[in-house]
């Protein structure tokens, strides 16, 4: 190999150690699962949501099945011969004692199969610090190589690990992950992490995890939590990202008060799959579409018995509350037309069919009726030919003023 580099005098060198594999020497196995088609072992997995959708809930979920060898929500029937196991937790934003602990056992799970990684002390330096994942993987190895049954790993959220990285840097988070991913193949673990979404609404929801788009990229599975909009207090999980199983569906869940103590919440999960899409609830923009919607079927009532004044139909849709941008984009949506009638008239709306409803017919309280537009009428000129046609304004047949139509 360093024969050939002569050639290439410009070339960098070769690094001094290359590990390589001949394909045909690799045995294949098929794909392990913690969660059957879910959550991949020996793999990273990402969940993403917006705060307040159940993320740490569902780490914990999980995490007490693992401890208890309970079934997974969507096994049908209920398997009990599941291999019971370790998790080990990295909480950087709950509490242990008032929060981790309290629901990890009103989701029925062993808090003595639950490992928290707390802190790490470095050689040369003062104190403890918090864990990275840039500078300490090699702690979290010997974790679980001392745990020995370690089958899940949860870092929530991962963006709290990342000390030492830039975690919008493409390049860093690579050299980052690399090593996790490395982790995660040897000793087998299920390494899950959790992450909160942009505000960027306008990005494919893929797109919106924060931080580099690598972490999205070394994940093998990528699930989202979101509203369902149809149903109040439903979440979602849907897959946003899954390589590794086909036809992956998602599920529905419910945060509930837990029957042991109802301040502890727990997951309440559905039976059967869902069919919805991850785009749909984590696009916001879905959920503006809606409003419009709505907006547009509730002006189409206001206008259904013919045009109205556009300051009574503002002030109708604010009271229903109906923003001026949503009712303008609501407007434009099924062709509503602004027209007058009459100077002393103020602006009125119709719908594109109402093309010939008289203005007379147009009352509202607080309104007087719109005066009738007047026929346009021809006037001689002097010398008995009809002259360009002119228009009337309304009044008596004292106000006789005449204005040449442009």
């Amino acid at each position: 190999m360093s024969a050939k580099w002569h050639t290439y005098p410009n070339a960098p060198k070769p690094p001094s150690h290359v590990w390589l594999t001949r394909l045909s020497v690799v045995k294949s196995r098929p794909v392990r699962w913690l969660w059957p088609e879910r959550i991949p072992m020996g793999k990273v997995t990402l969940l993403v949501g917006d705060p307040g959708r159940g993320k740490s809930l569902m780490a914990l979920d999980m995490a007490a099945r693992v401890t208890t060898g309970a079934s997974w929500p969507d096994q049908e029937p209920p398997t009990t011969g599941d291999p019971r196991g370790s998790a080990i937790l990295l909480s950087a934003e709950d509490d242990t004692a008032d929060t981790v602990r309290p629901r990890l056992e009103a989701a029925g799970g062993d808090p003595a199969r639950v490992v928290v990684l707390r802190s790490v002390r470095r050689p040369g330096a003062e104190g403890d610090q918090m864990f990275s994942l840039a500078k300490d993987v090699e702690v979290l190895d010997a974790c679980i190589r001392e745990l020995c049954d370690v089958r899940l790993v949860v870092l929530d959220p991962v963006s709290a690990y990342l000390t030492g990285a830039n975690a919008n840097g493409n390049t860093d988070m690579r050299e980052v992950l690399a090593p996790v991913r490395g982790l995660a193949e040897r000793t087998g673990v299920a390494v899950v992490a959790i992450s909160h979404l942009t505000k960027n609404t306008d990005a494919a929801a893929l797109y919106r995890a924060m931080g580099s788009m690598a972490i999205v990229a070394a994940a093998r599975a990528v699930w989202a939590v979101g509203p369902d909009r149809q149903a109040a207090g439903r979440l979602l999980f849907l897959p946003l990202k899954c390589n590794l199983a086909a036809g992956a569906t998602g599920l529905a869940y419910r945060i509930v008060p837990s029957a042991h103590d109802p301040a502890v919440p727990v997951l309440a999960w559905e039976p059967g799959p869902v069919a919805l899409s991850a785009e749909e609830v984590l696009d916001a923009r879905s959920g503006a579409a809606s409003r419009r919607e709505k907006a547009a079927l509730w002006l189409e009532s206001v206008l259904a018995d013919g045009p109205a004044p556009a300051t009574e139909v503002e002030r109708q849709a604010k009271e229903v509350g109906i923003s001026s941008i949503t009712l303008r984009r609501a407007r434009r949506d099924i062709g509503v037309e602004t027209f007058r009638s009459g100077f002393a008239a103020g602006c009125l709306w119709r719908l594109p069919w109402q093309e010939q409803a008289p203005a007379t017919e147009v009352s509202t309280p607080g309104h007087a009726p719109a005066p009738e537009v007047p026929a346009q009428q021809e006037r001689p000129t002097e010398s008995g030919g009809p002259s360009a046609i002119l228009d009337q304004p309304p009044g008596g047949e004292d106000d006789q003023v005449w204005e040449r139509r442009p």
